[in-house]
């Protein structure tokens, strides 16, 4: 894999360029390892499917050896072993020459800088785009009936790409794009405009007045930077696919839609989107073997999905994988340390009166719908002490010979020497039985403190009923506040862009 060949290049370009380049590729690798690791974790908490989409690169239907990348990455491997080979004195020359192709060649890969622009788009929670620079193509009809294509060249990308970058914060990635391409270079070694003395790189006729040397130390510099920045990009991007491949496999969405993840040996490979009506869609990318989609629509912007039978589709209640209701055991809907608004898209009122036909007990109604509307059999709960409840940052034991059934983790509170909690009972089944008797288990764990002498108050995270205060004002009146970015308000909506908080983290003040 290219990643291993970057990683054998950084450690053995030691003679590189007439100077010992390992210190200066090492400390510039890591600096953009650093980087590109916060780019691509930071657009990964924004919109899932369309950074997944970007990890993917999702198009269409092709039949094998039609990737460009694959190409590329193996071009790439094999100028960086002619490149390790040529340690010798004497062939400096020929590593720069060898080192300005791999330069030119890196520079010129499409997918670096379609996979960029879109986690940027990631990062302004818009939609993916198959192809991000389609407006920089310029259609010439003059020379062909259809009009003949000039696809962007890397400068106009990396112009895009900075504007992008700008619109939400990201000048780093600019500046760093700036401290290596040089499109001179590009030029005078993809046109044979250039010659190299004893320490200049000289541009023959096409360079600028005044502009037409570069010092060799100089160059070295920019190619430097710039095998460390794809060095860099590689490994991350390889990272993230294996991390995927490795994490949760199956994903609820809040429209009785199931996201499956497809991993091989080589880290994610695609996705499949399991319908409630027993339809699905499902796009996979495989080295060598292409990529397969149905179902699947590439739009201008985003991706629009064909979920077959509409009608059975709006009637469908639940989650289903290959036509089986999808349950498991021991997950929740929040990670812990937060609480958000529960986000589903179906018929809230056609829950409600199905718990109310369960039973009239308003704390087990309110553990119902949490279970309907989010899928998960569990029952969240917040505490708030005066002083630890234990030692570490989790207590758990199993319950129903289940392992980790009563957990119960320690958050971080800023705001107060107060200590906060979040827990979980994850139930067996959603029977009112089940919950009636983690309810009690809740009960009892908390009333075990009272002989400790420790002030606590817990409650459920979802309730079908306001337990906010009253505020009293004069002539015997009182007011409630109402805010929206309280989940104690909020039972449910329909998407989390409608509410101005950003920041779910449990605050002491909810609880």
């Amino acid at each position: 894999m290219v990643i291993g060949q970057f990683k054998k290049l950084k450690n053995r370009l030691s003679n590189f360029l007439f100077r010992k380049q390992y210190p200066a590729l090492s400390k510039y690798t890591d600096e953009y390892l650093a980087y590109l690791d916060s780019l691509f974790g930071k657009a990964a908490n924004t919109d899932g499917f369309n950074y997944l989409c970007t990890i993917l690169r999702v198009e269409g239907i092709t039949s094998g050896h039609w990737d460009a990348f694959v190409e590329a990455e193996e071009a790439a491997m094999d100028l960086s072993k002619l490149l390790r080979s040529i340690g010798k004195k004497g062939q400096e020359k020929r590593a720069l020459r060898l080192g300005l192709f791999l330069y030119c060649h890196s520079t010129e890969m499409s997918v670096p800088y379609e996979i960029l622009a879109n986690l940027l788009r990631c990062r302004q929670n818009k939609l993916y785009m198959m192809y991000p620079f389609a407006d920089l193509v310029r259609v010439d009809k003059k020379k062909d009936f259809f009009g003949k294509r000039h696809l962007p060249y890397p400068r106009t990308k990396i112009n895009h790409i900075k504007e992008l970058a700008t619109a939400c914060g990201e000048e780093k990635l600019g500046e760093i794009f700036d401290s290596f391409f040089r499109n001179d270079i590009r030029n005078a070694f993809y046109h044979s405009d250039y010659a190299i003395s004893e320490d200049e790189f000289r541009i023959i006729q096409g360079g600028k007045i005044g502009e037409q040397t570069i010092p060799l130390k100089e160059l070295s510099e920019i190619l430097t930077r710039c095998f460390a920045f794809y060095s860099a990009f590689f490994i991350i991007y390889n990272r993230v696919r294996q991390g995927l491949a490795r994490g949760k496999r199956f994903h609820r969405w809040p429209n009785y839609e199931v996201l499956e993840l497809l991993s091989d040996n080589n880290g994610l490979t695609g996705f499949k989107i399991h319908f409630p009506n027993g339809s699905y869609a499902m796009f996979e990318r495989k080295k060598y073997k292409g990529t397969t989609s149905l179902n699947i629509i590439c739009e201008r912007e985003g991706i629009r999905l064909n979920v077959g039978d509409l009608d059975a589709y709006r009637k469908a209640e639940g989650w289903f994988v290959n036509g089986k209701p999808f349950e498991e055991y021991g997950t929740r809907y929040n990670s812990y340390g937060y609480w958000k608004p529960i986000i589903f898209q179906g018929d809230n009122d056609k829950i409600l009166q199905k718990v109310a036909n369960i039973t009239n007990d308003r704390t087990t109604q309110g553990c119902l719908f949490y279970i309907y509307s989010t899928g998960y059999n569990a029952i969240e709960f917040v505490i708030k002490s005066n002083r630890e409840l234990f030692k570490g940052g989790e207590y758990s034991r199993p319950l129903f010979k289940k392992k980790k059934h009563f957990v119960v983790k320690k958050c971080e509170n800023k705001e107060s020497s107060a200590c906060l909690y979040d827990g979980t009972v994850y139930l067996e089944s959603a029977k009112v039985e089940s919950i009636q008797e983690a309810l009690n288990e809740i009960n009892t764990y908390m009333a075990s403190f009272k002989k400790k002498n420790v002030e606590l108050r817990y409650r459920l995270k979802y309730q079908l009923y306001s337990d906010v205060a009253p505020t009293e004002e004069k002539n015997g009146r009182f007011s409630i506040k109402i805010s929206m970015d309280d989940p104690r308000n909020t039972l449910v909506a329909s998407h989390l862009g409608l509410f101005p908080r950003t920041d779910w983290k449990i605050k002491e003040e909810w609880v």
